[in-house]
């Protein structure tokens, strides 16, 4: 069946806008590169091991006199990475250090110094940071949720460290131990998977389903033989047939979305959505996702759904509310469920009005039953 052009290639299709960034996040391999480290304290130390566990061949700058506990046990102890290396001389910094770097930091004391070491690397073409300097950096340094090789940056543009590490310590918590594992696992067998499986319904179907085990136990012996095994049978068994999910986005907050409705938009290919639906709700949807606002009676939009799901796309309708609730919501599953597209329900958080008058009433009863009690005005 072919899709009605009036729905599915209509040019009000909505854009996936990204919100204004204080920085660009980016992740820098450093594996082999040179990176310079200029001062011998504590706060120079952790920048250099952290360089160094990422592979990079860490020269640091500093007369020995001035180097921290901290410091020479970390040139005792050496870098985490099989790769990295670090290399202490004896001495103060000067312009040749920059020299084939690919990146310098530095711990100084005073304004002038930090302004000479800044200028000194960016004429060099290195990119600087001095640290707790921001005026003379060029990057900044997120805290680090550490699953390498999965790894999570969270950066507050300098404003608030203190939340980022707060945002850090919950993320910890989410995230199992194994994950590093699992992020090996799919390195590991990324590339044959691909080779197996064309982009599209069934690749993606296979890679949530190893999602979903990474939530939810350990990787086993012999695991990457029983996932290529389950690749094999999606090769030999394709599936054609897509499926469609009615999602209540509830009052239209982004924070009141349940989790199966998050999941939901991040496995989407289409997402056709009522026009006030706001733009922090659609933007959790993944960013590959087509976005169609469609009126609450579009014509042919049950046909056009048909014919996406034919192709193998999973298809979002999200509208506001609960859908359940809605005469018109349960028209449009009876209709799609009658060309034989089996539908998914996920419902909305209700939110009732509270009226004051309401409240200042319970407030009064209460007051009753407890005479000490006192409303504030």
């Amino acid at each position: 069946m072919a899709a009605s052009p009036s729905l599915l290639s209509d040019p009000a299709q909505k854009p996936q806008r990204v919100t204004a960034l204080a920085t660009l996040p980016l992740f820098w391999p450093l594996n082999g590169k040179r990176a310079v480290v200029a001062g011998g304290s504590d706060a120079a130390a952790w920048k250099a091991e952290l360089l160094a566990a990422c592979g990079a061949e860490v020269h640091v700058y500093a007369p020995r006199t001035s180097l921290s506990d901290l410091f020479l046990d970390l040139l005792a102890r050496g870098p985490a990475h099989e790769h990295g290396l670090l290399v202490h001389y004896d001495q103060a910094w000067h312009e040749g250090v920059f020299r084939d770097a690919a990146i310098a930091i530095a711990d100084c004391d005073d304004k002038a110094d930090a302004e000479a070491f800044f200028r000194a690397g960016r004429s060099a073409g290195v990119p600087v940071n001095v640290i707790d300097k921001p005026a003379f950096c060029a990057f900044q340094f997120g805290s680090i949720v550490n699953r390498s090789p999965v790894v999570v940056a969270i950066s507050t543009d300098g404003a608030a460290p203190i939340l980022a590490q707060a945002i850090r310590r919950r993320i910890e918590a989410l995230l199992p131990p194994a994950l590093k594992r699992w992020a090996t696992v799919a390195q590991a067998i990324r590339d044959r998977v691909n080779a197996r499986l064309k982009p599209g319904a069934a690749r993606r179907a296979f890679w949530e389903r190893f999602v979903d085990r990474v939530f939810l136990d350990t990787p086993e012996e012999g695991v990457e033989t029983r996932l290529m095994a389950e690749v094999d049978r999606l090769v030999t068994r394709p599936s054609a047939i897509g499926r469609v999910t009615i999602v209540g986005a509830g009052p239209g907050d982004a924070e009141l979305l349940t989790l199966k409705a998050i999941r939901a938009l991040q496995a989407a290919d289409v997402i056709l959505f009522d026009e006030w639906i706001p733009d922090d709700v659609l933007e959790l949807a993944r960013r590959e996702a087509r976005r169609v606002p469609v009126a609450p009676s579009a014509k042919g939009r049950n046909r056009d759904i048909a014919a996406l799901v034919g192709e193998g796309k999973r298809v979002v309708r999200l509208r506001s509310g609960n859908p359940m609730a809605l005469a018109g919501a349960v028209e449009e599953i009876a209709a799609l469920e009658c060309l034989g597209i089996p539908v998914e329900i996920v419902p909305g958080v209700e939110a009732a009005p509270c009226r004051s008058d309401v409240i200042q009433v319970a407030f009064r009863r209460r007051e009753v039953s407890q005479p000490g009690l006192r409303a504030a005005h």
